[in-house]
């Protein structure tokens, strides 16, 4: 093999589903193959969606998988990895194991190593600020997915701040026929179409959600919409838990569970407005593929929401945690169709010139991985 023409991702879970994130790998494979560069994906566990790893093979991608088993043996299999491929850049994205990957990876004499922070972190203990500073220290470039989180990291940590950069993940483009896709996934044209794509994560406030459902439908009189739930519970007592809070506040016929899918922006492109409670993000690629879509978002101001929805431009932020402004941002939307229109245009045009994929991902080649056309 030719040294340094490889590039490993480090990717710390497996793919349950072929959303954004997966689609920003494939494009990554995409752009480095046509530059006479191979990328090498490092799974913590076997991803179980095929159609994600028949395009990584359409692009000459290997897959290793390296479970994490313990401190040195993790250790040997990083050592083991990079001795085989020679990369020429390691990148970390969610894996949890970025004490040993980094460090190790800069001993070995990696010409570039760079690790991405999806979430927004509230860097406000030592254990934390000692994780962020190590991670800082031990890479050349530490990219967060939003200006919010990139100024929240620089805060909690002591020097060497100009490592500390923002770079969106950005989205692909694409475009469904708003009918086909109601008729497709069984949207009721009736009925205004409230979409939300989120794990049941308490973080991702879907729960305030159905709070705020409860607050519409019970105490303003607005029924005249169906919300769409994408998503699905990293343990089976997540789900549960909403269900059992649909039905205790009475709202289960407004609540449609779809569970998780593959095709997420041909779904909302049959929607009306996109609801993104979180109590806490990083910035959700599905405020990007919603706006893509020509929806209106409401959204909490946490962490780089604000830097997706622009007030009363592409939709209305509200506090997080707040049933009672999601509900009242939710029915100006609802009973206003020309302004619903008007922010879904404005959020395409947005979406455009802010989160293109193909450029995010040149952005992160030419200036991070510092490989060149």
């Amino acid at each position: 093999m030719n040294k340094n023409n490889y590039v490993i991702e480090f990717i710390g879970m497996g793919s349950k589903k072929y959303g954004g994130f997966e689609r920003y790998i494939v494009e990554e494979a995409r752009q480095l193959k046509a530059l006479g560069y191979k990328l090498v994906v490092v799974f913590d566990r076997e991803p179980i969606k095929t159609q994600y790893l028949s395009d990584l093979d359409f692009f000459g991608v290997k897959i290793e998988i390296l479970p994490y088993t313990g401190f040195l043996e993790f250790s040997k299999g990083i050592i083991s990895i990079l001795r085989k491929y020679h990369p020429m850049v390691v990148h970390t994205n969610f894996s949890s194991q970025v004490l040993q990957i980094l460090p190790i990876s800069m001993l070995l004499r990696v010409k570039r190593v760079i690790a991405t922070e999806h979430c927004y972190p509230i860097v406000n203990t030592f254990r934390l600020h000692f994780l962020y500073q190590w991670i800082t220290l031990f890479s050349h470039n530490v990219l967060a997915v939003s200006e919010k989180s990139s100024e929240s990291i620089k805060h909690g940590i002591f020097f060497r701040k100009n490592r500390v950069n923002a770079l969106y993940l950005g989205i692909k483009d694409f475009h469904y026929d708003k009918m086909e896709s109601m008729s497709l996934y069984g949207i009721n044209n009736n009925k205004v179409a409230i979409m939300n794509v989120a794990y049941h994560n308490p973080v991702k406030g879907v729960d305030v959600l159905l709070k705020a459902v409860h607050i519409l439908v019970h105490k303003m009189g607005v029924n005249n919409f169906t919300v769409y739930q994408i998503g699905g519970g990293q343990t089976g007592t997540d789900s549960e838990f909403l269900y059992n809070m649909a039905r205790s506040l009475k709202i289960e016929e407004y609540i449609v569970w779809m569970g998780l899918q593959n095709n997420v922006p041909e779904i909302l492109s049959a929607g009306d407005i996109y609801v993104q409670p979180s109590r806490s993000e990083g910035i959700p690629l599905s405020i990007m593929e919603a706006s893509l879509a020509s929806l209106p978002t409401v959204a909490t101001t946490v962490g780089g929401n604000p830097e997706a929805v622009q007030q009363d431009f592409n939709g209305i932020l509200v506090a997080p945690d707040s049933p009672q402004e999601l509900a009242e941002a939710m029915k100006q939307l609802i009973i206003d169709a020309e302004l619903r229109n008007n922010m879904g245009r404005n959020a395409r045009q947005l979406a455009i010139e802010k989160f293109c994929l193909e450029k995010q991902v040149e952005l992160l080649i030419t200036k991070y991985y510092r490989i060149q056309k």
